[in-house]
C-alpha cells in the first residue's frame, strides 16, 4: 500500500501537456486489456441496500451503480493520476486558475443525444448547488465558459489544487444530460428511476430491494470498453444467504465487510475459486464516532478528550477486527495523500480519562455512572463490523469511565441520516471517505460553513476560525510540502479539540472470483475495465 502512495504523491502541481497525457491514458487503458482473453460474459455483485439511483446520493452502494451509468470527465490510472476519460484531452493554466476540459466527440448519452459542454456547465451547477460536499469540490468554480460544444473552461476565483481530482469519479462530478435534468427539482427529479448517462453501461431492469442490472453500452465512447455484457447488483440481507452464495459461486464479487465478519476472510480465502484483492485506492476512510458538540457534556472538550482516552483503538482492529482494519491516529487515514504517521492519536488510558471527566465537573454518582449518552449507527444486517460490532464495544468499554451509553441500532441509511441530519443525536458511527484531497473529503467535516442538516456535512456543529483559515489555505497552496505542513498542524489542533474521535480506517478488501481482472486502483468503480481472463 505505501508504494502506492509514493506514487500518489505525484498528484500535486499537475501540469502536463495533452500528448502526455494522451499517451498516459492509452497505456493505462491497453495495459489492463492486453491480458484479457475472453469478453462478454456477467458478474453479479453483492450487495445489501440501493436505495435508489440519483448519481448525488451518499450511499456507498449507489456509487456503485450510478458510476457504470455516467462518465466522470476524467478518472485515475493505474497509479491513481487523473488521465483523460470523458475529457479527451485536458490542461491546467499556469496561473491555476483555467481548466480547460477537450470532450470526446464521439461521446452521446443513453438516448443517443451527443455530450456537449453545455451538460458539463449543467452538471457542474447540479453538483455546486446539491452536492454534500460540492463546495469543497468545486466552490472556487466561478465561471464555465463553452466556446464551442466540444470545449469547457472552468474559471477560478482562486486556486484550488483539488479540482482536478475531484473530478476523476461519477460519484462527484456525473456528467449529466441537461435535455433530461434541466427542469424541476434536481434532487427529486423523476428520472433517477431510469437514469441517462454517458457511462460504459445502460440500466436495464431492477426491481426495488431485490436486484438492479445494468447492460453494456454499445455506443460507449471508449473503443472496446466495456469488457462485461451486464452486470447484475443482487440485493441480499440474509447473512447465511450471502456467505452461503458466495461459496457456490452465486456472485462473483462481494466487499468482503459487507459479506461477512472480517474475523471470517481468513476461511473464505480457503474457498478455490475465490481470490480476496486489497484495494490500493489512495482514496481511504475511516469510521468516526462523532460527537454533537453543541450541547450537554459533549460540549465540553475535556469530557470528549476523556472518551478518546477511554478507547482502545487497537483493541478493535486487532481483536475484533482480526488485523483487517487499522486504527486510526487522527484525521487523515493513513492511505490519504498527506498522511503523517508521526502524529499520533490518544493512547488506551483509563485513569487518564477517569481524570478528564473528574476535571470537568462530573463525578461517579453511587452507582458509578457519571451521564448518559445515546449512541446511533446503522444496525445489521449492514456491515456490522463497521456499525454494530464497534458500537457495542464502545458502550461496553466506556463503563469503565462512568458513561453510560444508549445503543440505538437505525434500520438502514435512510434512518441513520435522518437523525444525523436533523442533528437529533449525541454520538454517532459515521463513515466518510476522505475522497484522496483532505480539501475534498477531510475540510468538510470540520469548516463553519458546512453546517448543514445533510448527512457527511459538518453535522458536529464545530467550529473554529482557526482551522477554516488553515483548511482554506492548504486548499490554494501548490507547493506539496507546505501543504503538508499545513495539514499537519490543523490535525494537531483537532486531535486536541477532539470534535470526533477517529476509532480505525478501512482497508479495502474484495472478494472476487479468481478467473476475473479487477482493477485494484482507483476509486474501485471502473468496471468497464473487469473482464474474465477464461471464459465463463
Amino acid at each position: 500500500m505505501r508504494s502506492t502512495l509514493v506514487h500518489a504523491r505525484a498528484l500535486r502541481g499537475v501540469r502536463t501537456n495533452t500528448a502526455t497525457l494522451l499517451a498516459a491514458a492509452c497505456l493505462a487503458l491497453t495495459s489492463v486489456a492486453a491480458g484479457a482473453q475472453e469478453k462478454g460474459g456477467s458478474m453479479t455483485y453483492l450487495s445489501s441496500n440501493i436505495p435508489g439511483l440519483n448519481p448525488l446520493h451518499s450511499a456507498f452502494e449507489v456509487g456503485l451503480v450510478s458510476s457504470q451509468i455516467f462518465a466522470s470527465l476524467v478518472r485515475l490510472g493505474e497509479d491513481n493520476r487523473p488521465i483523460p476519460y470523458l475529457a479527451e484531452s485536458f490542461s491546467v493554466s499556469d496561473d491555476g486558475l483555467a481548466y480547460t476540459f477537450n470532450l470526446a466527440k464521439n461521446a452521446t448519452f443513453h438516448d443517443g443525444k451527443p455530450v456537449t459542454a453545455a451538460d458539463v456547465a449543467f452538471s457542474l451547477g447540479v453538483v455546486q448547488k446539491h452536492h454534500r460536499f460540492g463546495p469543497q469540490m468545486f466552490g472556487p468554480v466561478e465561471k464555465v465558459e463553452t466556446p464551442d460544444d466540444h470545449t469547457v473552461v472552468f474559471r477560478l476565483s482562486k486556486r484550488h489544487g483539488p479540482l482536478l481530482v475531484a473530478a476523476t469519479t461519477p460519484r462527484q462530478l456525473p456528467i449529466m444530460p441537461k435535455h433530461v435534468y434541466g427542469e424541476g427539482d434536481f434532487m427529486k427529479h423523476p428520472a433517477h428511476k431510469n437514469p441517462v448517462g454517458s457511462g460504459p453501461f445502460v440500466l436495464k431492469e431492477f426491481k426495488t430491494d431485490q436486484y438492479y442490472i445494468v447492460e453494456r453500452n454499445p455506443n460507449h465512447f471508449v473503443e472496446g470498453k466495456p469488457h462485461l455484457d451486464q452486470i447484475i447488483y443482487k440485493l441480499v440481507k440474509d447473512k447465511t444467504a450471502r456467505r452461503i452464495g458466495l461459496q457456490r459461486n452465486e456472485f462473483q464479487l462481494a466487499d468482503a465487510s459487507g459479506v461477512m465478519r472480517l474475523t471470517d476472510i481468513d476461511e473464505f480465502k480457503k474457498v478455490e475459486h475465490l481470490a480476496l484483492t486489497e484495494m490500493k485506492s489512495v482514496s481511504g476512510s475511516s469510521i468516526v464516532l462523532e460527537f454533537n458538540n453543541r450541547e450537554g457534556p459533549l460540549s465540553n472538550k475535556l469530557v470528549r478528550q476523556a472518551i478518546a482516552y477511554g478507547i482502545d483503538r487497537a483493541y478493535i482492529s486487532n481483536v475484533l477486527h482480526a488485523g483487517y482494519t487499522k486504527p486510526s491516529q487522527g484525521p487523515l487515514p493513513f492511505t490519504n495523500i498527506f498522511d503523517n504517521p508521526d502524529i499520533t492519536g490518544y493512547p488506551y488510558d483509563v485513569d487518564k480519562a477517569n481524570a478528564l471527566l473528574d476535571e470537568a465537573g462530573y463525578p461517579a454518582g453511587d452507582d458509578g455512572v457519571r451521564f448518559e449518552l445515546g449512541l446511533i449507527y446503522i444496525g445489521q444486517p449492514f456491515r456490522p463490523d463497521l456499525n454494530s460490532v464497534p458500537g457495542e464495544y464502545i458502550a461496553q468499554t466506556l463503563k469503565n469511565i462512568g458513561i453510560k451509553v444508549n445503543q440505538e441500532p437505525m434500520a438502514g441509511f435512510a434512518a441513520w441520516g435522518k437523525r444525523i441530519a436533523a442533528w437529533n443525536f449525541d454520538m454517532s458511527l459515521n463513515w466518510p471517505g476522505d475522497k484522496v484531497d483532505p480539501a475534498v473529503g477531510v475540510s468538510r467535516l470540520y469548516v463553519c460553513d458546512n453546517i448543514k442538516k445533510q448527512a457527511y456535512t459538518n453535522t458536529s456543529g464545530y467550529c473554529k476560525e482557526e482551522v477554516d483559515a488553515l483548511f482554506a489555505q492548504a486548499a490554494e497552496e501548490a507547493d506539496f510540502d507546505k501543504r503538508q505542513a499545513l495539514y499537519d498542524e490543523v490535525s494537531e489542533i483537532l486531535i486536541e479539540d477532539m470534535p470526533m474521535n477517529w476509532l480505525f480506517d478501512v482497508v479495502g478488501q474484495w472478494f472476487h472470483h479468481k478467473d476475473m481482472y479487477l482493477p485494484s486502483y482507483g476509486w474501485g468503480e471502473a468496471w468497464d475495465l473487469v473482464y474474465w481472463k477464461t471464459p465463463q
